[in-house]
């Protein structure tokens, strides 16, 4: 059984995913499946997310769901669910790509933000295009998806989602951004990047404390993100440890 924080990790893992999703199933405590089927574009996607609970017969349906959808899937599952997703991720199909690390961090030990030298302004902005911009160059993101996933933010804020957009511009050009999420006392960071162009002056870093800060000024006592292989010693600098690791499979869509 996952232990109180792993529990922790998921509820805001699924506020995050369920606010920028136009359609969500929440199969069990294990099992969330959150559909972009309101927007008719090649990034339509069935988002498949496999937590710590026990899995159940939820996966069962799902997989029925996964049999009928045409859409691209990306499957995350928890490391240790694997092995029993084995046979159904060979049978529809399923290529491994990446993994990735579930990290939380006690947000009563966070220290003070760093000073960054220069010209380095940092803002929460209600503009989600200074917002997209260095999130779309950080992540390689083309024109279309970047502005899709725009929308899908701007619909959880129409929602009344409580989704705060942080950037840093340097001579008043946004060059990094994040996206903090808070519900109840849990926080979450999502989206964070730097344009390459401007990456090594520890513009991510001051970001993310002030962003820190913000969530403990609103009552948050934990924040949680899910950690790429190459943000880890970032993330772990910051003082956030390890939950347990993601394995993420992706199939593409049926003609």
């Amino acid at each position: 059984m996952p232990n109180i924080v792993e529990a922790r990790y998921h509820c805001a893992e699924e506020y995050f995913f369920a606010a920028i999703s136009p359609s969500h199933r929440r199969f069990n405590a294990c099992v969330n499946v959150y559909r972009d089927d309101e927007y008719r574009s090649v990034w339509n996607l069935l988002l498949v997310r496999v937590g710590s609970a026990p899995l159940g017969n939820a996966m069962l349906e799902c997989e029925a769901l996964m049999r009928r959808t045409k859409l691209p899937i990306r499957l995350v599952a928890r490391q240790e669910h694997v092995e029993a997703l084995g046979e159904t991720l060979e049978m529809l199909g399923f290529i491994e790509i990446e993994t990735s690390t579930a990290m939380v961090l006690d947000l009563a030990g966070i220290a003070a933000s760093p000073h960054v030298a220069g010209d380095a302004e940092i803002s929460w902005t209600h503009n989600l295009n200074d917002w997209a911009g260095p999130m779309a160059n950080a992540f390689g993101m083309p024109a279309e998806g970047a502005a899709h996933y725009q929308a899908r933010h701007q619909m959880a804020l129409d929602r009344g989602a409580r989704f705060y957009h942080f950037t840093l511009a340097e001579k008043g050009q946004p060059v990094s951004s994040l996206t903090l999420t808070l519900c109840d006392d849990l926080a979450r960071l999502n989206d964070i990047g730097t344009d390459a162009a401007y990456r090594a002056k520890g513009y991510s870093t001051r970001l993310i404390h002030t962003a820190l800060a913000h969530a403990t000024s609103l009552g948050a006592r934990w924040c949680f993100l899910e950690a790429s292989t190459q943000g880890l010693s970032l993330y772990h600098a910051l003082g956030f440890r390890a939950l347990f690791q993601y394995r993420s499979f992706v199939r593409g869509p049926l003609l």
